[in-house]
């Protein structure tokens, strides 16, 4: 009889491998092939590691970019996690990671339980620019990002968020800790959004 971790080694494996023989994934089928793992056995790094190099993405991603996977049901948000700054050496990594983070470490939201995934639309954001721009009314929020930045604080409100660059600014800042008398950079957050 075949134990639980074989059968665990054993869907990861033919994960990996129809991975390694399919077409090139999407940054949203790379985050359900992430959820199906995670769910499967809350796996060690080691396996992680072999599902990120494993994955192909579209090769104009073979740079290192800032990666967000958001995951939503109904329209609203269950969790977000990501960095506007490129943290791994490919977007497989970065989205295999953020994915694990959105699902492990999003603490504004309850967990998502096993149950609930089947029902949560991924969205994968992918940072190609960060620009600094001197007026809120650069930001065009429905095609643009924006990130705030005082010292080490920095809050960020992703394309499509909101309809309002002015709200943006707000929840910006609100994230970040950034009172309303103390001074703050903006940026653009110039991205690929992928649902």
């Amino acid at each position: 009889m075949r134990t639980r971790q074989s059968l665990v080694l054993g869907l990861l494996m033919s994960l990996l491998c129809g991975l390694a023989h399919a077409d090139t994934l999407t940054p949203t089928q790379l985050v359900q092939k992430t959820g199906q793992v995670y769910f499967s056995n809350h796996s060690p790094s080691a396996q992680w590691n072999a599902l990120a190099l494993s994955s192909r993405l579209n090769e104009r991603y073979s740079k290192p970019r800032g990666v967000f996977v958001t995951l939503s049901r109904n329209g609203k948000p269950r969790a977000c996690w990501g960095s506007a700054y490129p943290q791994y050496k490919t977007v497989s990594e970065a989205t295999v990671y953020a994915t694990l983070g959105a699902l492990s470490k999003e603490y504004r939201y309850p967990p998502i339980r096993e149950s609930e995934w089947p029902l949560l639309q991924p969205q994968v954001t992918v940072v190609k620019a960060l620009q600094p721009v001197n007026r809120l009314a650069a930001i065009n929020p429905l095609r643009d990002g924006l990130m705030v930045r005082q010292g080490g604080k920095a809050g960020v409100m992703l394309p499509g968020e909101a309809r309002d660059a002015n709200y943006m600014l707000v929840q910006a800042k609100l994230k970040a800790g950034i009172a309303p008398n103390e001074k703050f950079q903006l940026y653009r957050i110039v991205a690929d959004v992928y649902q």
